[in-house]
């Protein structure tokens, strides 16, 4: 048996769209569903968007 590629979040879309096309999205993805450091508490966190440009920490 072969090792499986880890395709990650991408992986939903099984042979389709072209290889890509799903690492653009998978790149976008990730780095919208990444953590960022809040700048008043200092928390490594996923921040809420709340309206354009306007985005809140859970903490």
């Amino acid at each position: 048996m072969s090792k499986l590629k880890v395709t990650g979040i991408a992986g939903r879309f099984g042979a389709r769209y072209g290889s890509s096309l799903r690492k653009k999205w998978k790149e976008i993805m990730e780095k919208r569903y990444s953590d960022v450091t809040c700048p008043f508490c200092k928390a490594r966190v996923t921040m809420k968007r709340l309206s354009v440009g306007v985005w809140q920490c859970p903490k």
